[in-house]
């Protein structure tokens, strides 16, 4: 990274309506905002030139986020506050960031830096925990499952994806907390996890139609250790 420019990373939620935004739509939101905030952006080198600004790894469609990240190249070193209420002023309420941070130039770029994130999913009311556990344990003996992403089949190594998952009950419906790794070749869709769990599971019958999915958290494995987008806490260690 060139010397003369500051790395300021956002934190930003994807809710209401906008959860249904494709991930190049919510760039070119992002991107539209930064222009009418006025900000100093740099611009990256060659015959197309783009604002320099790198985002975290894409949601599904349809999937919300308590908190996506976005790091902003930016030619000048202004204040995070004014940053941060500069461009509020001009996003969407539903992708308005949150907090933002100044962080190392020389990190890698946020989507492979960020390899670890951490689900919510509703299951409704009609789900047997300990039949969907047991669907669990079929899926990660079979070691893989196949789902359509689009028109094209989509492989996943549920070994390599699947890190653990946890069960809370709420208001009378069953709510799975789940933990993935992004691996180079791609992160693993929740939902799918979830559908490939029911399809071997003894009540296959009673996945719900919708599966109403929450992205809470990202972090970045290191050695064992969780650590915070923004580096200002303490590594967490991993359960």
């Amino acid at each position: 990274m060139r010397q003369d420019l500051h790395r300021i990373r956002f934190a930003f939620p994807k809710s209401d309506r906008l959860a249904f935004l494709g991930h190049l739509e919510v760039i070119s939101t992002i991107e539209r905002s930064i222009r009418r905030a006025d900000l100093p952006f740099a611009v990256s080198n060659g015959f197309a030139r783009r604002m320099k600004v790198q985002f975290s790894s894409a949601l599904p469609v349809g999937v919300s986020s308590k908190a996506e990240y976005f790091d902003l190249f930016l030619t000048e070193h202004l204040d995070e506050e004014h940053v941060l209420d500069l461009l509020g002023r001009y996003s969407p309420t539903a992708l308005r960031p949150f907090a933002a941070a100044y962080v190392d130039g020389s990190l890698p770029a946020l989507e492979a830096w960020l390899d670890r994130s951490s689900w919510v999913l509703d299951l409704g009311t009609s789900t047997d925990a300990d039949a969907f556990e047991e669907g669990v344990r079929r899926l990660r003996e079979q070691g893989s499952f196949t789902y359509l992403r689009g028109t094209k089949p989509k492989t996943v190594d549920v070994g390599e994806s699947y890190v653990s998952h946890g069960f809370v009950a709420s208001d009378g419906r069953l709510m799975l907390d789940l933990e993935t790794l992004i691996l180079p070749t791609g992160a693993m869709r929740p939902e799918a996890f979830v559908r490939a769990c029911y399809g071997l599971s003894d009540q296959p019958d009673s996945a719900p139609e919708y599966l109403r999915c929450v992205r809470v958290a990202q972090h970045h494995l290191d050695d064992g250790n969780l650590v915070e987008p923004f580096q200002v806490s303490l590594p967490k260690l991993v359960d």
